[in-house]
């Protein structure tokens, strides 16, 4: 598998890569780690090409170095990285330009897994989509101490599964898979029973009728999923409960959850005018959110 950690920095982006790459080793998956800055000024890059021989030795100050190096000592300090006899991190090629669009420094994980550290110029968005696109992830990681409207324009235009990182704790987490019966439901039952079980974490299976009426239906869906996930050998439990989507998942989940759900199948242009339940949950909850696309 291939995740993409999205960083706006160092202080802030300290716990969503520690977050982050304990979930990647978990699954011994590929892991890349992005920065976006705003794009360097036309009359600086004669200097920044100057001094690209210094890349190699991380001796030049240009912006984002210094985020990519506070990430890779980062990635050492949680044992995610492959070092030789001497203590030497082990890697591909020393940071560069002209990787696709991007710096890149490419070394590996302790499993040979790649790992690159990235740093691109633009729009967060645009940069964030070329990299989901160009390198074909699985999972999209950020942390929800991103400004407001850039986190709704991430959860709402990122075309991939994505899970924001809020309120990390260095403890075992517990799964709440949100179901019903929709396609979406189906998907994050999928991704959500992969996690549970690399984690060996338990799952909360919550299925929600809006009115009791309904509250069959969603028995039925709940016993659906409880049979998919007996079947891939993850432990759970069935909460069926009637009323607000979003209030249910606050009240269940903990500060030790980790909320799993669909990504709505809404057109944008509902979510501009309507909201987005998933940007509802994650303001709703103080844990980690993911939405599986």
């Amino acid at each position: 598998m291939k995740f993409l950690i999205c960083i706006g920095g160092v202080e802030p982006s300290a716990d969503t890569i520690r977050f982050g790459a304990r979930i990647a080793k978990a699954f011994e998956a590929n892991l890349s780690i992005l920065y976006v800055q705003a794009r360097v000024p036309h009359a600086v890059r004669p200097e920044i090409g100057l001094t690209r021989e210094k890349l190699s030795e991380w001796e030049i100050e240009i912006p984002g170095v210094k985020v990519l190096r506070a990430a890779r000592a980062l990635l050492v300090e949680q044992g995610f990285v492959k070092t030789g006899p001497s203590g030497e991190i082990v890697q591909r090629h020393a940071l560069k330009p002209g990787i696709r669009g991007a710096y890149e420094l490419h070394i590996y994980g302790i499993h040979g897994e790649d790992i690159r550290l990235r740093l691109r110029e633009g729009d967060v968005i645009n940069e964030v989509n070329k990299e989901v696109e160009s390198d074909q992830h699985d999972l999209v990681i950020f942390g929800a101490s991103q400004k407001r409207n850039l986190l709704k324009k991430l959860i709402q235009f990122i075309d991939c599964s994505m899970l924001i990182i809020k309120n990390p704790k260095d403890v075992k987490y517990e799964f709440l898979i949100c179901s019903d019966s929709s396609p979406a439901s189906h998907r994050a039952e999928l991704f959500g029973a992969k996690l549970a079980r690399s984690l060996d974490a338990p799952v909360l299976l919550l299925s929600v009728a809006k009115h009791k009426n309904r509250e069959h239906v969603a028995m039925e869906g709940a016993e659906r999923a409880s049979r998919f996930l007996a079947r891939a050998g993850v432990r759970h439990t069935i909460a069926v409960r009637v009323g607000n989507v979003v209030d249910q998942i606050a009240a269940h989940a903990r500060e030790d959850t980790v909320v799993v759900m669909g990504r709505s199948e809404m057109s944008e242009l509902r979510k501009l005018f309507f909201g987005s339940k998933s940007m509802s949950v994650v303001e709703a909850v103080n844990c980690p959110v993911l939405i599986v696309k």
